[in-house]
């Protein structure tokens, strides 16, 4: 996993916390200043407490990437400000099943970078009225800022765009039927229909910086858990498939 957003949330819930464990020349800062840094982003990569997972984390320091790549662009012949971490990961790619790009949630020089890299797009939507406008207009915003590239990259594809309503209240009082509803008529076939409900389990395992496959069963009512914790399960697995079937296909 490689963290972009400089709140360095996904950071910390793999046990590095930002203002303690984690240094701006501990995440992929440095390369961006630097593509030709020896040992590359790979240098970056440190292991988790999780078997098979690791990280490069995030620091708050990595808004300085928003002034150096437009500088950078300006300043620096044939350089493509939008490619700096797809170039990146590309040594990574021999080295795992899967690279995980986690961005901050506005269409940031990083995020572009990220939305660039990625070979499917994955966006978690909260089914609130003010959620799912800021949704509509990053994806605006994001064809706005890519038709400025868009000559570059005429073979750029995504294997997949899924949108996940996530926290969903199924509540009477709910606004979720009403936004789901909206979130259909948008984005049509990239409505996944697999939901996250809205739980405790979730809020008190983000107080405790632990996610939901952290918490045990002595911790929490085990049918709760699992009500959150299985439709994230299925839907890992559904993108697990996806892959699968293209790996099999391309033997």
């Amino acid at each position: 996993m490689i963290d972009l957003d400089p709140q360095a949330s996904l950071s910390e819930l793999c046990g590095l916390y930002a203002e303690k464990d984690v240094t701006w020349e501990d995440t992929v800062l440095p390369f961006i200043y630097d593509p030709a840094l020896e040992g590359g982003l790979e240098s970056k990569v440190q292991s988790t407490y999780w078997d098979g997972l690791d990280v490069i984390p995030a620091h708050n320091y990595l808004h300085d990437a928003e002034f150096h790549l437009p500088t950078a662009q300006k300043t620096q012949e044939n350089f493509e400000f939008w490619s700096v971490l797809r170039k990146g990961i590309e040594p990574l790619r021999a080295q795992y099943d899967y690279i995980i790009l986690d961005t901050a949630p506005s269409l940031s020089y990083m995020t572009l970078n990220g939305l660039m890299a990625a070979d499917s797009m994955v966006m978690p939507l909260v089914p609130e009225s003010l959620d799912f406008i800021s949704s509509v207009s990053f994806w605006s915003l994001f064809a706005e800022v890519a038709n400025g590239f868009v000559e570059h990259e005429v073979d750029k594809t995504y294997d997949f765009v899924s949108v996940l309503l996530s926290r969903v209240d199924y509540g009477t009082t709910s606004s979720a039927p009403v936004v789901r509803s909206w979130s259909q008529r948008a984005y049509g076939d990239w409505l996944h229909t697999i939901e996250i409900p809205a739980s405790s389990v979730m809020s008190n395992g983000a107080l405790a910086f632990s996610t939901v496959f952290d918490l045990s069963r002595a911790e929490t009512v085990a049918k709760t858990l699992a009500r959150v914790k299985q439709p994230m399960v299925d839907y890992c697995k559904w993108i697990d498939d996806q892959y699968v079937a293209q790996w099999r296909a391309g033997q």
